[in-house]
């Protein structure tokens, strides 16, 4: 089958093809280096391609296979991961900044060694907003490799921080990438791009290995094709690691079945003073939903969720790049703002520290209660589409348009008290860029909140939508 175009084919479809042996790890392997060889540049995408590696690994799985010791639908599957995730292939993990450029480790991150020992192959590692964005950043070039950009219009932005792995699946030039999310990392490159975006609840994939922005706030999960890849993906991403002082133990169901009795909440004036197409193919959305689940308006937490969790951010970002700050290394970066963070995070408070924790175990008592009345909050990912690639991103919005809005608050709760997410498109611009929702669900509800986007996908074929 020599010649084949596996761009955008399903990791199950992928599995089928090498489990029948019809398609060696090995070809496959090498079809998605060439694609990233010869069309990561044009999408800012790539950090680095593990090529010798990664064959290496497509030879062992082949080997395996043709002996019949077949691992499952990701045995054989290429895959990318974010550059902050470290290998000890002797590839770089440059955290997406100039100075770390040729930085290495001599350990393994657990989610690529939990990957690898199902058979999946590390093909490269994707680019990624200098530092994951934790010393601010308000435009898209904010990164070592250039801005990330939009497959389905060069002249948008691919979003951030996990810009590379939202371009590449975009793409076509991997099966899927994986992201970390500290505050809307995974979930914005998902909906810019017109992908299928996961963040997990917090602590059930280990982050041993990754680059540290929050203790508290980061998670790590992947970006795909589709939310039935996305639940392929999760069985091999989710355990409890004695490395990670933060990992929890959960039970994942990859065959739950929605409830019959589904209630679904909407956020009150989530859909006020968004862009127009955004807002339109949101309420088609909700019309479908409405044809088999309860929809229920619910009002969010009326507490400073949004301030709580940028003063947590900005304090443990202190500690975190305490080295890098005192190397002055922040002055070297491509986002001239960030030059001065050290600035701004070093001034956060104690007091003011401990009484963000004290909002997010509040809030967590508050969206139990919620999540009582409701099992799923639905949201539009972002208020628009995809900014332009030279554009302050910070300002795209309409001016009236803050973070106390409902679109923003869902983000900062789902990441302040780390629930877990799936954004998935559902449409398209006047520009043909994507619009994408969003799912949210109490924390260990993420076979739920993936299972409602597949139900909507295999009633939809917006995800089977791709560039050119």
């Amino acid at each position: 089958m020599k010649n084949n175009n596996f761009s955008y084919t399903s990791i199950s479809d992928l599995s089928k093809l090498i489990q029948n042996k019809d398609v060696s790890p090995v070809e496959l392997t090498n079809f998605f280096i060439e694609k990233l060889v010869n069309e990561g540049p044009s999408y800012n995408a790539v950090a680095h391609i593990n090529e010798k590696s990664a064959i290496e690994q497509a030879k062992n799985a082949e080997k395996s296979i043709l002996n019949n010791e077949y691992l499952g639908p990701l045995h054989g599957i290429p895959f990318a991961a974010k550059d902050l995730l470290a290998t000890k292939d002797g590839s770089p993990t440059s955290w997406g900044a100039k100075p770390l450029i040729k930085q290495k480790f001599d350990i393994e991150s657990t989610i690529i060694t939990n990957l690898k020992n199902s058979g999946a192959i590390l093909s490269a590692k994707t680019s990624m907003v200098e530092f994951a964005g934790g010393m601010g950043y308000q435009q898209p070039d904010a990164s070592a490799f250039g801005p990330g950009i939009n497959p389905w219009n060069k002249s948008y932005w691919s979003g951030g921080s996990s810009s590379g792995s939202g371009s590449a699946v975009s793409a076509g030039l991997i099966p899927f990438a994986i992201g970390s999310e500290t505050w809307g990392s995974i979930l914005t490159p998902a909906a810019n791009c017109g992908v299928t975006g996961y963040r997990p609840t917090f602590g059930i994939v280990s982050r041993f290995g990754s680059m540290v922005l929050s203790w508290t706030l980061d998670k790590i999960g992947p970006l795909a094709l589709s939310a039935e890849d996305t639940n392929i993906i999760a069985q091999s991403i989710i355990g409890k690691d004695d490395n990670d002082p933060y990992s929890v133990k959960t039970i994942y169901d990859t065959n739950k079945k929605l409830p019959p009795n589904l209630k679904i909440g909407i956020p009150k004036g989530i859909d006020y003073n968004i862009q127009n197409e955004v807002k339109d193919n949101f309420r088609i959305s909700l019309a479908k939903l409405s044809e088999k689940f309860e929809i229920i308006e619910i009002e969010l937490p009326d507490i400073p969720t949004s301030a709580a969790t940028r003063t947590i951010l900005s304090a443990e970002v202190s500690s975190a790049f305490e080295e890098i700050f005192d190397k002055g290394l922040q002055t070297k970066l491509n986002a001239k703002e960030t030059h001065y963070s050290v600035l701004s995070t070093n001034t956060v408070l104690a007091k003011d520290y401990i009484k963000s924790l004290r909002i997010q175990n509040m809030l967590n008592e508050k969206m139990n209660k919620l999540f009582s009345e409701v099992d799923i909050i639905i949201s539009p990912v972002k208020p628009k589409t995809a900014s332009q690639i030279d554009e302050n991103f910070r300002w795209a919005t309409r001016k009236e348009f803050n973070e106390e809005h409902p679109i923003s608050l869902i983000g900062a709760i789902g990441n302040l008290i780390g629930l877990p997410a799936i954004s998935i498109p559902n449409g398209f611009d006047k520009n043909e860029l994507p619009t994408s929702i969003h799912f949210i669900a109490n924390n260990h509800q993420d076979d739920l909140v993936i299972k409602i986007a597949e139900y909507i996908q295999a009633t939809t074929d917006w995800h089977n939508n791709h560039p050119n």
